[in-house]
């Protein structure tokens, strides 16, 4: 039986590669090896073409363009107000539309089964507010007390504590460091740090997983902040715009308590150490990076400026992403916000919810859908 042949354009070809994390080359390699020339000039078969439109997240009729489609960006305030920011690129938006894409399904989830309710605390403060009060009622939400969570958590482990607390509040809470489950296509810090989506039943935060630990904290909690404030965005934090700065000062705040800080800085500075030195412990201390223990110096007028932006200079050119090595299974649920993860995989151990669909909104193909969840259930 003959195989039945599709003739594409190079042009479609080429921006489907772009999109997968691929050269053009490296795809027809890893599509048709063996004929490579032919998949360079648009000839492919049925199943190479549903695999080309799975790589460019576009439906099947889609390949058979002349040109790329223009494919409609979702509206999202963009709160990097600085000349030097970044364009937000197609892994903003396609991360972005997948957080929404879970939201969703999960609000659906709810109403099934008849639940309904309202987050009081969305939208509850406004910039006329001190960024002390929004911590203060931040802390008592989701019942954090700081001085004695950082006796008892590690860098690696901070922001998982961090995140069953916010969770348990009502928050979904999203960590990756990539589009989806697709390695390749990193997520660049450079351009968002974090995006929260205001909801007042299921609000979400974001937080961009490439970063290193110590800075995901902060963006965690700067993320809230914009929740309690009620300005849906996307951010980062290094961009002093005045929502920005606003809520860089609640984050800071709630992680590195004013009075703590305080203590913590004069038992450092009495030890006649250098203020870069002095940075290093109070933030190794309050498990969260040099810049981020630097803007709260800042902002209690410890540091000046000079010596603020030698810190955030140098912070931004050694900045290490955290490594996404590891267990794979333990990685799931926060890339897909732990109460959501537990919420798909319930709906489909009691089929509710079909396995492949399920494998859809978690990211992870349908037969290890099953496997999460006896994971999940046997910690």
């Amino acid at each position: 039986m003959a195989v039945v042949e599709f003739q594409l354009s190079r042009k479609m070809i080429d921006w489907i590669a772009s999109v997968g994390g691929f050269t053009t080359s490296s795809l027809a390699e890893q599509l048709m090896p063996k004929k490579q020339e032919q998949f360079l000039n648009g000839s492919v078969n049925k199943s190479t073409a549903e695999k080309l439109a799975k790589i460019g997240q576009i439906p099947f009729g889609y390949l058979f363009l002349e040109h790329p489609p223009e494919i409609k960006k979702p509206s999202v305030p963009d709160l990097r107000q600085t000349v030097n920011a970044v364009e937000l690129s197609k892994d903003f938006f396609d991360t972005f539309n997948d957080v929404k894409y879970k939201i969703d399904w999960y609000k659906d989830h709810l109403r099934e089964f008849g639940i309904s309710y309202h987050l009081d605390f969305v939208g509850k403060f406004s910039l006329k507010h001190t960024p002390a009060e929004v911590a203060k009622h931040i802390s008592e939400t989701i019942k954090l007390k700081i001085p004695e969570v950082i006796k008892s958590v590690t860098k690696e482990s901070y922001f998982g504590v961090l995140c069953k607390l916010i969770e348990d509040a009502g928050i979904l809470v999203f960590k990756n460091g990539v589009v989806k489950n697709n390695t390749k296509r990193k997520l660049d810090t450079d351009e968002f740090r974090g995006f929260c989506i205001i909801d007042k039943q299921t609000p979400a935060v974001f937080v961009n997983g490439s970063d290193a630990f110590s800075a995901q904290v902060f963006t965690l909690f700067h993320e809230i902040a914009h929740l309690w404030i009620g300005k849906e965005g996307v951010s980062n934090w290094s961009f002093e715009s005045k929502i920005e700065a606003f809520c860089n000062k609640v984050a800071a705040e709630v992680i590195m308590p004013t009075e703590l800080f305080q203590k913590k800085w004069d038992e450092e500075l009495a030890l006649g150490m250098e203020f870069s030195f002095v940075i290093a412990h109070v933030a190794n201390y309050f498990k969260v990076s040099n810049y981020a223990a630097a803007i709260k110096a800042k902002n209690l007028n410890l540091i000046n400026e000079f010596e603020f932006l030698a810190i955030r200079e140098n912070s931004l050119k050694s900045k290490k992403p955290a490594t996404s090595g590891g267990n794979p299974y333990a990685s799931f649920p926060y890339k897909n916000s732990p109460k959501l993860t537990d919420a798909v995989l319930s709906s489909a151990v009691t089929q509710r919810t079909p396995l492949r669909e399920a494998g859809n909104l978690l990211n992870i193909q349908a037969s290890t859908v099953i496997e999460l969840y006896k994971k999940r259930n046997l910690k």
